[in-house]
């Protein structure tokens, strides 16, 4: 059996990073369940601050068309105990932002945990960060990150969870639900994700699978997979 991290109880904020045409699923299903986390841990006293937010002033506007509010405006300076970058259409053009480059370089030297979702892992990879690791990716990554060398796991997994590297990478919208679980499992430990897997009807969908570094396997369709890539490939993370 997988141990979670001997970290678990020192993680005391999680800072969900926002850009231009985030996705609504891959950030708000996300910061939803870790709100909930931060929610039950404080009636036995222990304090999570779950925030939301970029480096720009404003509304966030996502890639579906919502508009949110953010929490807070992030600096160079700011740090967090994770770092998490979501996914959406706007990933491309964030992984051109040196701001968020650096902030995700800074986070990682420092030995601190950085996650991501979906086109975030393509954000990773432009930091420099995924140097040597095998991850977890979209099916739209499937082809182009090992061709820029980041090898992607093959057959591809829901999530996978780096725990001397304090990495986290997952899948496209589909796997934001059951892996942030795991990484609450990992971070906070079994008691804690398991609560708040049976809470959100997760644990009946996915049962003990949630409590693992290595997600599901994907059931990938070659000529599915091609489709998604042609078109949203450079797209996601472009030259």
């Amino acid at each position: 059996m997988e141990q979670q991290s001997k970290s678990a109880g020192e993680i005391k904020s999680i800072h969900f990073l926002t850009f231009p045409q985030v996705s609504e699923q891959d950030l708000l299903a996300a910061w939803e369940l870790m709100r909930s986390l931060a929610w039950t841990l404080s009636h036995s006293g222990q304090q999570l601050e779950v925030t939301l937010g970029g480096f720009d002033e404003g509304p966030i506007h996502t890639h579906m068309g919502a508009t949110l509010e953010s929490q807070r405006v992030v600096s160079s300076e700011d740090r967090f105990d994770v770092l998490y970058i979501p996914g959406g259409l706007g990933g491309g053009e964030a992984s051109k932002d040196q701001r968020i480059l650096d902030l995700i370089r800074s986070h990682h030297e420092e030995g601190r945990w950085v996650a991501a979702n979906c086109s975030g892992v393509g954000v990773l990879h432009r930091s420099g960060i995924l140097k040597g690791l095998e991850v977890s990716s979209t099916a739209i990554f499937a082809r182009r990150l090992p061709a820029l060398g980041t090898p992607v796991m093959s057959p591809r997994l829901a999530w996978r969870i780096h725990e001397e590297q304090k990495i986290f990478t997952s899948g496209g919208a589909g796997t934001v639900h059951p892996s942030t679980i795991a990484l609450v499992w990992k971070l906070f430990g079994e008691e804690a994700a398991r609560n708040l897997a049976a809470a959100w009807d997760s644990l009946p969908l996915h049962g003990n699978s949630l409590f693992s570094n290595n997600g599901p396997v994907m059931a990938d369709a070659a000529a599915s997979m091609e489709a998604v890539q042609t078109q949203f490939e450079l797209l996601f993370l472009p030259d």
